[in-house]
């Protein structure tokens, strides 16, 4: 994760981009082994779906080039993942999640759901995720 600052400030520049076309400000990206696979911003005012959250986008444009399995890949991410897209990261294994603000209300990792790193979903979406919050440059 030697990247992990510029990745976030990427993150940071894609969300910007979301709010400014109305969109919640969040941002994300996909790498593997330190290369960026896919980016994204939150979609889910103008593509008027409410599935469109910026880690779901990345997952789909991930999965042209990865496929299904995604264990090696390290998802950046603004904000701390809902549990819709906490589902879509355990179903395609993203072993790490780095996100910046935690998602108290409805996070899959510091809410009552916390569906990253649970023990208690189908044995085929592999081990609980490394969950990261990312600590401000200084």
């Amino acid at each position: 994760m030697e990247n992990a600052h510029q990745f976030m400030a990427r993150c940071q520049q894609l969300a910007n981009q979301a709010a400014a076309k109305g969109n919640s400000a969040v941002g994300s990206l996909i790498s593997v082994d330190n290369e960026v696979i896919a980016e994204a911003e939150e979609a889910g005012f103008t593509k008027q779906d409410v599935s469109c959250h910026a880690e779901m986008e990345v997952i789909r444009e991930a999965r042209k080039t990865l496929g299904k399995d995604m264990s090696k890949a390290i998802l950046y991410t603004t904000k701390e993942p809902c549990v819709m897209c906490s589902y879509a990261i355990r179903f395609h294994k993203i072993g790490t999640v780095v996100f910046k603000e935690k998602s108290a209300e409805l996070g899959g990792l510091s809410s009552a759901y916390n569906l990253l790193t649970s023990d208690n979903v189908p044995k085929s979406w592999g081990s609980p995720v490394q969950c990261i919050q990312l600590e401000q440059e200084e």
